[in-house]
């Protein structure tokens, strides 16, 4: 029996004109890197960053699941195991107790509206995450730095737009906000381990996309993309 495809790979094979008729109703251009302020929650939550850094850092490394061991749908991106994600919402679906060990952050990314995800993501020394794309244009991508390595240079994120690169070195209480769309790769050249808050956030659009994204983010969360995290994350992985 042929391999049936996840809703993810399916709209990869339909990403162009998907991305097109949400970008016709977007309200906000089709850019790699936006100005983070650009969402009102973004000052909350850098007003709160050394509270969210320090229950974040609660958790170490090694008791993080790695992102490739949970998500089989990552697969070439996720190859290096150093690359661990501490899920506490994703399409919909609350881990409970994973907000539970953490909860002035679960309180704060309550309050943000059209969250489509958040976890923290933890690149272990010496960790590489190569080149690669997002899935939709629905969806934008937001970073709180928690924890940088002192030597903060030489732990990056390279961002491609056409000919132009933005190369992103973190800053601890910082955000970045971008279309992860855009080709974007990441570094962690260091023997620190860098933690971020990573949420992904619905693109503000009219009414029209609206509709297609709230239909679009229904499929994925009931797709095998979603339901086989949720399982590996109740087995433990």
């Amino acid at each position: 029996m042929a391999k049936q495809k996840t809703i993810y790979h399916f709209t990869k094979g339909l990403r162009d004109r998907v991305d097109a008729f949400i970008m016709r109703y977007s309200l906000l251009p089709d850019q790699a890197v936006f100005d983070p302020h650009i969402m009102p929650w973004v000052r909350m939550l850098e007003q709160n960053w050394e509270r969210i850094r320090d229950e974040a850092l609660t958790l170490r490394a090694d008791t993080i699941p790695s992102l490739g061991d949970i998500s089989p749908d990552h697969g070439r991106i996720a190859a290096d195991r150093r690359w661990r994600s501490f899920f506490m919402e994703g399409y919909g679906y609350k881990r409970q107790e994973n907000r539970a060990r953490v909860p002035v952050t679960a309180a704060l990314i309550d309050r943000i509206p059209a969250l489509c995800t958040a976890s923290f993501s933890v690149l272990e020394a010496g960790c590489h995450i190569p080149r690669h794309r997002g899935m939709t244009k629905g969806m934008l991508t937001y970073h709180l730095a928690l924890r940088v390595p002192a030597e903060r240079e030489n732990c990056w994120i390279q961002i491609e737009e056409g000919t132009h690169l933005h190369v992103r070195p973190w800053t601890d209480g910082q955000s970045l906000l971008f279309d992860d769309t855009y080709n974007h790769e990441v570094w962690n050249n260091t023997d620190q381990d860098r933690y971020v808050l990573l949420l992904q956030v619905r693109r503000p659009c009219q009414w029209p996309a609206r509709l297609l994204m709230n239909i679009f983010f229904l499929g994925v969360r009931y797709s095998r993309f979603v339901q086989d995290i949720r399982r590996n994350l109740d087995r433990g992985k």
